[in-house]
Order: C-alpha cells, then structure tokens, then sequence
C-alpha cells in the first residue's frame, strides 16, 4: 500500500506563523511531511563558506539540518510523530496520521543522490516520495505562485525548486504542485482539488 501524499515544509516557514497552522492542518492527514532545512542549513552554508570543506560533508550536515527542522517540527505540533524511512516503508499504511521524515545521511550518500547544493530538500522529496509510492507531491514554500501551472525549466530558473529535481524525476509518473504560505485553510478540500487551488509543475 503506497502513501497517497508527501508534503515538504519549506525551510523558509520557519520564519513564518503559518508553520503552525501547517502542522496542525496536516497532522490528523494519511501524509509524510519532508521538513526543510531552514536556519540549519543555512548555518551549514555559512560554515562551509568559512572553513570550506568540501561538498559531501556540507551535504551530510545539510541532511542533519532537515533533522534538526524535523525535531524542531514536533516540538512546535507536540502530535507529529517522527520517523526514519523503513519505518514509514513498514508501518505508515496502519497509521492514518501524518508522520514527518527524519532523513538519514548515511542513506542519503552514494551515486543516486548528488552530494552538492544542487540537491536541497525540494530533490529528496521527490526520493521519498519514489520510494514510498506516492502518487503526488505538494511543495509548500513561503512565496505564492498565481499561475495555476509552470514549467519546470522555468521553476529552476526562478529559484523556485531546486536544479536536480529532473533528476530524480526520471520515468517517474509522480504529480508535483506548489503551494504558498496561506494555503492552510480548507487544506483538504483543496487537496481533493488541487488544479484549482495550487501550482503545477509540468515536465
């Protein structure tokens, strides 16, 4: 059985008060939130733009900062619960509640996942989303979007998603939209309406 929705928290939230309202109108739903990386990563950027060590460990810091965003989550909606990936592989479909990934850096190294800023949370999303069998991703980030589609070329060069997305992306059927920061409200309806509600990102 495959988790219909993963949903990623933008890092960005963080500095905002509709995080709350995020957690809370997502936490009684059947989803996975991906957290972002926020001030965590940032600091990582920081260090490594003093100290300059190399990519593979800012990448390895960078999973720890999504971590650190994911602890800071639970704490923030005492009712989220936290897991690795076997953990959501084996035991999601039993549990009808939203659950937010603890991603793991000795998992996320190797050939199929670039060690470089290329890859943010935005790209793992989609991982997590294959290897869980989602049939669709929503990216929640902290600008709004009024067109109700764009392309990904045109995403990537805005900014707006990370450039490794394609990537990943590769013979994957999975539907990715993008939300703003003020979706919250009604989430579930929207949700059952996305087309009318958030952005597209077509291939």
């Amino acid at each position: 059985m495959s988790v219909p929705l993963i949903v990623k928290l933008g890092g960005s939230l963080g500095s905002q008060n509709v995080l709350r309202d995020w957690l809370r109108a997502l936490r009684p739903m059947p989803v996975v939130i991906v957290p972002g990386g926020g001030i965590f990563a940032d600091a990582v950027r920081s260090a490594q733009a003093q100290w300059h060590f190399d990519d593979t460990l800012a990448h390895r810091m960078a999973i720890v900062a999504m971590r650190q965003y994911a602890l800071m989550l639970s704490g923030i909606e005492s009712g989220l619960t936290l897991a690795a990936t076997e953990t959501l592989l084996q035991e999601l479909p039993r549990h009808p509640s939203a659950r937010c990934w603890l991603p793991d850096p000795d998992e996320l190294q190797g050939p199929s996942v670039e060690a470089s800023w290329r890859v943010t949370s935005d790209s793992l999303a989609v991982w997590l989303a294959q290897r869980l069998g989602a049939k669709a991703l929503l990216l929640v980030k902290s600008i709004h979007l009024s067109e109700r589609s764009r392309s990904i070329d045109c995403l990537i060069d805005d900014g707006v998603i990370d450039p490794a997305i394609p990537d990943f992306l590769a013979k994957s059927a999975l539907e990715i939209w993008i939300s703003g920061p003020n979706d919250h409200d009604h989430l579930a309806e929207k949700l059952t309406w996305p087309n009318h509600h958030f952005c597209r990102v077509e291939g």
